[in-house]
């Protein structure tokens, strides 16, 4: 499990990124819903439950958001390095 620092941090981080990030990608996906998703998670604010699948063939924006949230549990729980979230 994270540290307070290491969840700050890395909050911080991803803020930093979506304020760089433009909000669609040159493909139309949503870059800011995965990061906000990653965010929400990290700071407790939502938990992995709160998340809907979403259409896993078709790769909506709200699946987008729930593999964001699960790479954002994965990191909490050390199962994912820093550069990889």
């Amino acid at each position: 499990m994270k540290t307070q620092e290491e969840k700050d941090l890395m909050i911080q981080r991803l803020s930093d990124e979506r304020d760089s990030t433009p909000e669609y990608s040159f493909f139309n996906e949503n870059n800011w819903i995965k990061l906000d998703a990653k965010i929400d998670i990290i700071s407790g604010d939502m938990s992995l439950e709160d998340f809907d699948e979403g259409d896993w063939e078709e790769m909506d924006d709200v699946n987008m958001a729930f593999r964001a949230a699960e790479e954002a549990e994965d990191w909490l729980n050390g199962d994912l390095d820093d550069e990889d979230l």
